[in-house]
């Protein structure tokens, strides 16, 4: 048995290497592989772009954007309106944050955001180390996880020996933030290694160590306590003292050298909605079919149009899926993995008239659905989906509206 546990052991570590060696470099985040009730029920994302897609070492980056937590959040998913807080991911130390805002809010802490309300987010970062990225932005939510936005690339040159992270503290000293701190972490990291490694090395000594002891201390009629002897104890209260006498002297030290302290800020701070002007559009989902054969989601829908002039479909957004009607919007993908159907929406009973409360159907027609994994929401318990659906005037005034409701799917036709 003992032979069969040790090549057992041998092969799996060969798979485990043979899988890591052949393993190709990830290109993206991965987030297709999000669930479509996350992606589509949770965070609507638009207008992210950045500032620049190709900049040096040292160089700033600006990611802006907006989003709107959906009013159709899952249930069983833990709410934005709780704890959420606002990131930006990309792999790695690639670039440093200087500065973020939602609303003109700095997000330097945890907030909470309110559903069918939209926010405005702009972030600025300092490029680090050279390659090619996929960035998002991301909101964490307590609880619950990430929700991911639309990814864009953007290639940092240069070489990263010249990047720079200085500050001036209070006390006007400049400090380097690439290597303050590290001397003094690599001093305490190898104490605590001696020590432990003192600690480990006198049971060495106590041989046979584990499984013989084991049996002992649960034999029935066996006092384990005679295993420790007074020798024991005494290296015990040695290990003990020092242990004690490392933190107390590391509190004195750290407390003479370092006098003035900010804590981390673990706090929230609340964040205001913006107030919009009044949206002169309502929207109500009859139906969503999805057929899955040729791949294409069929929505009617109610829309009310209480504006002056006539209005028209020009985009239906859902789970980072961009569908447009090129009749009404012109849209040119930021790059190659940008997620937009440049004339993918087929819109039928439009124009909205002014003062008009018309029947509309929509048709959202794309290998997306596929390739980017969303067909798995036929998987989903309640079938609930949702999306953005944004409308334009004669004067491209734009008018964001969320739109959701259960949906059938269709398995032929």
């Amino acid at each position: 048995m003992n032979f069969i546990a040790k090549l057992f052991a041998v092969i799996q570590g060969l798979v485990v290497v043979l899988v890591t060696l052949s393993a190709a470099p990830a290109l993206a985040h991965g987030e297709k592989a999000q669930q479509p009730a996350l992606r589509m029920r949770t965070v609507h994302w638009f207008d992210v772009d950045l500032s620049t897609r190709k900049l040096a070492v040292n160089q700033m980056l600006v990611v802006k954007g907006s989003f709107i937590p959906s009013n159709s959040w899952p249930a069983h998913v833990a709410s934005i309106e709780n704890t959420a807080y606002l990131n930006i991911g990309v792999p790695g130390p690639s670039f440093v944050r200087l500065d973020s805002r939602i609303n003109g809010v700095p997000t330097i802490r945890s907030s909470s955001y309110e559903r069918g309300e939209q926010y405005n987010f702009e972030v600025t970062l300092k490029a680090r180390t050279p390659g090619r990225y996929h960035l998002h932005p991301i909101i964490n939510v307590k609880d619950a996880g990430p929700m991911i936005g639309p990814g864009i690339w953007v290639e940092v040159v240069g070489d990263q020996a010249t990047f720079e992270n200085s500050i001036t503290t209070l006390f006007n000293q400049t400090l380097n933030l690439e290597t303050h701190g590290f001397a003094n972490a690599a001093v305490w990291s190898a104490a605590w290694l001696v020590l432990a490694l003192v600690w480990f090395g006198y049971w060495l000594t106590k041989l046979p160590l584990v499984l013989p002891r084991y049996r002992r201390a649960t034999a029935l009629g066996e006092n384990a306590d005679e295993m420790i002897t007074t020798r024991d104890r005494q290296a015990a209260l040695v290990i003990m003292v020092a242990t004690l006498m490392l933190v107390a002297g590391g509190f004195i030290y750290a407390s003479e050298r370092w006098p003035v302290t900010t804590p981390l800020q673990t706090g929230k701070v609340k964040t205001p909605t913006l107030k919009m002007a009044p949206s002169p559009v309502s929207v109500t989902m009859d139906d969503a079919r999805y057929r899955i054969p040729g791949r294409s989601f069929r929505i009617e829908l109610t829309v009310s149009n209480s504006g002056k002039g006539p209005l028209n479909i020009g985009e239906f957004a859902s789970g980072g899926l961009r569908f447009i009607n090129s009749a009404v919007l012109k849209v040119t993908p930021k790059d190659q993995d940008d997620l937009v159907a440049q004339d993918a929406l087929r819109v039928e009973g439009g124009p909205i008239k002014p003062g008009a409360t018309q029947k509309i159907v929509i048709y959202a027609d794309d290998a997306m659905w596929e390739t980017q994994r969303m067909t798995t929401m036929i998987a989903s318990p309640d079938a609930v989906v949702a999306g953005m659906l944004f409308l334009f005037d004669a004067q491209g005034n734009r008018y964001p509206v969320e739109i959701s409701g259960p949906m059938i799917p269709l398995f032929g036709g």
